[in-house]
């Protein structure tokens, strides 16, 4: 007889995983033979059917070369003056048997389609096959302008070519070393919900809705070490505020070296829900060293956020169960969004966007949605929506109002995202693939007077969002990608 404890902590893992899964019940030993039986499905589930690599690579401008950099956020003609920390691109690596997925979180303000389309491209050339690639910008505020609209003055461009070359450079890089490096591989699903988290945001436009859970995956090797950590969280990195002319990766910076202190291996981070707009700018972010409010717009608040963040998600994943993983499934579509912003038309027409999202005849522009759904047999563990930009909060889990003054206040109430997910882990990948700024419920849509709750003056999301047609189609296409219709 073999006796269950004599394996590996990670190895014993396993095998009540799989004893789980056959029904064996709990607490029993078994005969040899199934025991023999429940080690080939642990060698497959555990170390076989999935395996994961992870890379990072330094995005940082180059302050002489890459000169002037335009920082991106707030307002036109912020340009940076230093290096306080670096920039990264990060990926995470899975397979199951299918083609790699490789999701990349990016410290950038936002990557267009066309970017990441060529991201893709050199992913394949050089891994020459078939990889399914997700590039997700953190949509930090403290990164060069890579979209263009925050150039010296309005209607002129800030885009530096070379930079977004070498950033698209180097998240290819990042990604190809992270499928070249693919092991067996453990993974841990896991979500934490925690008023804390909830008090590192703030909402600044009605209705105040947050979606502050903390979603993790990581993945072990054989040696029980940590390949890398994703973690899926919404905020805004824009802790340092308008003023600050540092580059930085803002509380990520402090995440990811925190999260990598721990043992997480590659930390790689991915922005959630952030349009309403999810920020720590107004919130109150206690210091635990001094126990006061720590000053706002500061590198300390910053620091506190991240360092939080980064080990709440490994004591989350540290606590829960190994999941066997055998089918990973990715799904997207291309989708034309009507972009009825005047001024998105105009800063097309002045290429602001260096050929970027270009108009088509009848003004609308191709964008990507995608759905990504990983799973045990029939029984799905985790989901994860792909959204090309900053959706509001009460589209991915609800709490969507319909006010006095609202354009299109009979319009049908879009359902949230995480609730229409199966999966016991739901994740929802803001600025996915692409960035078209806001995406606002339809019956909240108010750009004309009289403004919602009777404010004075227009709402912000309506100033970056395409139009009220982005939301309903998104989560259209989303629902159609996950089966749901």
């Amino acid at each position: 007889m073999v006796s269950c404890c004599q394996f590996p902590p990670e190895t014993a893992h396993c095998i009540w995983a799989a004893a789980d899964e056959a029904n064996a019940g709990e607490g029993s030993c078994y005969s040899l033979p199934l025991l023999v039986l429940i080690l080939v499905l642990v060698s497959g589930a555990c170390f076989g059917q999935i395996r994961a690599g992870a890379a990072r690579r330094v995005i940082t401008p180059d302050l002489v070369r890459h000169a002037p950099i335009y920082l991106a956020g707030f307002d036109n003609n912020r340009v940076a003056t230093g290096v306080h920390d670096d920039l990264f691109a990060r990926c995470l690596a899975l397979a199951a048997g299918q083609p790699p997925l490789v999701i990349c979180g990016v410290d950038s303000i936002g990557l267009f389609l066309e970017d990441v389309e060529r991201i893709r491209a050199g992913v394949r050339e050089r891994t020459g096959g078939e990889v399914n690639v997700i590039v997700a910008a953190t949509h930090n505020h403290q990164t060069p302008d890579t979209m263009g609209l925050w150039g010296p003055k309005p209607g002129m461009s800030g885009i530096n070519e070379e930079y977004n070359r070498f950033v698209v450079e180097r998240t290819a890089e990042a990604a190809v070393e992270a499928v070249s490096s693919m092991r067996p591989a453990m993974i841990v699903a896991a979500t934490k919900k925690s008023a804390e988290l909830a008090g590192f945001l703030n909402d600044t436009r009605p209705p105040v809705v947050l979606d502050p859970d903390l979603m993790v995956l990581s993945a072990k090797g054989r040696d029980g070490r940590a390949i890398g950590t994703l973690v899926n969280w919404a905020n805004h990195p824009e802790a340092l505020g308008a003023k600050n002319t540092l580059i930085t990766a803002d509380y990520l910076a402090s995440f990811y070296a925190r999260l990598e202190e721990l043992g997480g291996g590659v930390a790689v981070f991915v922005n959630g829900a952030i349009g309403g707009m999810q920020s720590p700018l107004g919130a109150k972010v206690i210091d635990p060293e001094t126990g006061r409010a720590a000053p706002e717009n500061s590198f300390r608040m910053a620091e506190i956020i991240g360092r939080r963040v980064a080990e709440l998600a490994f004591e989350v994943a540290r606590g829960a169960k190994t999941a066997a993983i055998d089918r990973i499934e990715f799904r997207e579509k291309r989708i034309e969004v009507p972009v009825a912003n005047l001024g998105y038309r105009m800063a097309a027409k002045a290429d602001v966007f260096k050929g970027r999202k270009p108009m088509n005849a009848n003004w609308t522009t191709s964008t990507l949605v995608g759905f990504v759904r990983m799973s045990h047999g029939r029984r799905p563990l985790l989901e994860i929506a792909l959204v090309p930009g900053e959706l509001y909060p009460e589209l991915s889990r609800g709490g969507v109002r319909r006010y006095s003054g609202a354009d299109y206040p009979g319009a049908p109430i879009e359902p949230a995202i995480k609730g229409m997910m199966k999966a016991p882990h739901r994740m929802l990948f803001g600025l996915a693939n692409d960035e078209i700024g806001y995406i606002i419920p339809k019956a909240e849509w108010d750009k004309k007077a009289p403004f919602l709750q009777n404010s004075q003056k227009r709402w912000y999301g309506e100033i970056n969002s395409t139009g009220p047609e982005a939301a309903p189609l998104i989560i259209g296409t989303i629902r159609e990608l996950a089966g749901l219709q």
